[in-house]
């Protein structure tokens, strides 16, 4: 997948519905259903919810870095960090910051 498409694609409407505009050539519905919202998937699931379920971790369980805003983790080989609005055990949050050698 292209990183162009990671960004600006929308993967869980790749294709315009039959409501969207139906009266239209084919290539105008397409061009006007992406720039209707550009930047489906990296509000949607880079800096978004939508591939979390509704009580979210620190870290995130697939990928190096965790951005859901206000808050952003990264964990890598040799240290792990985050800031922001981190989640509680009791599904609240709670402003915290933190920067530290992984354990081994």
């Amino acid at each position: 997948m292209s990183l162009l498409w990671k960004i600006f694609g929308n993967d869980e409407d790749p294709k315009p519905p039959n409501w969207f505009m139906p009266n239209k050539p084919q290539w105008l519905r397409t061009v006007m259903w992406y720039i209707r919202n550009p930047l489906h998937n990296f509000s949607h699931y880079w800096i978004g919810t939508g591939n979390y379920p509704s009580v979210w971790e620190v870290w995130h369980t697939s990928r190096s870095f965790n951005l859901i805003l206000p808050f952003f983790s990264y964990r890598g080989k040799k240290f792990e960090f985050y800031i922001g609005w981190r989640p509680k055990g009791d599904g609240s949050q709670i402003f915290g910051i933190a920067f530290r050698k992984v354990k081994s």
